[in-house]
């Protein structure tokens, strides 16, 4: 995802506050200048968003055009306003095949390919109880998509805005009869809800959810 226009002059102290709103947790992180969100799609100073968050109900945009949003950024620690900080462990070495034991890449039917290391369900599965769910993805020789593969596959992939979590199972149990399910919308790159994303439900409700193989067969 990527911003066009980008103005380089950052917005002075009265713009900044004029388009910066109430997101719950996220409020002290908008005083910011260089955190810039609005409640309308127009464009500011130049810049247009590059998306829409749904769960802040505000357009999110990208002043360094590195393909992260501001709000992402500041929620990281890393710098909005400099395309060379972005969320990450740093550079990350490009995947050795021999010696991670993966064949080539390569995915069973009715699943695609997110990211280099991941396969998943090419569309989401119908409403089922958690037990089903399983069965079901087992029986495709996967199981039900866990915390960990959505994680990868948001870093990983520019499949965000298909995976949307939210009120999904996300495997697997976690205490006596409740299981991880979605809370939160991702509905673009770089949705800084991505890193929580998950709550518990009771296993017994009905859920959509993915099945998620690795993609060595």
């Amino acid at each position: 995802m990527s911003a066009a226009g980008c103005d380089s002059e950052p917005l002075d102290v009265d713009e900044a506050s004029s388009v910066a709103t109430a997101i719950g947790d996220d409020q002290s992180l908008l005083l910011r200048a260089d955190v810039l969100v609005s409640e309308t799609p127009e464009a500011i100073a130049g810049l247009s968003p590059v998306a829409f968050d749904s769960d802040r109900q505000v357009y999110v945009f990208d002043r360094d055009g590195d393909e992260v949003p501001d709000i992402t950024e500041a929620l990281e620690g890393t710098d909005p306003l400099d395309p060379a900080s972005k969320p990450g462990p740093g550079e990350l070495a490009p995947i050795d095949e021999e010696t991670a034991g993966f064949p080539r890449s390569s995915c069973r039917p009715g699943f695609r390919q997110a990211g280099s290391r991941l396969c998943i369900s090419s569309s989401v599965e119908n409403p089922t109880e958690y037990r089903w769910a399983v069965h079901i993805c087992r029986n495709k020789h996967s199981e039900v998509c866990s915390y960990e593969d959505l994680t990868y596959l948001y870093i990983n992939s520019k499949l965000d805005e298909f995976y949307n979590p939210r009120s999904k199972w996300i495997g697997h149990i976690t205490v006596d009869d409740f299981v991880l399910c979605g809370n939160k919308d991702i509905t673009y790159d770089w949705d800084p809800d991505w890193k929580n994303f998950e709550g518990t439900c009771h296993k017994n409700e009905k859920r959509r959810f993915w099945c998620c193989h690795d993609d060595n067969g």
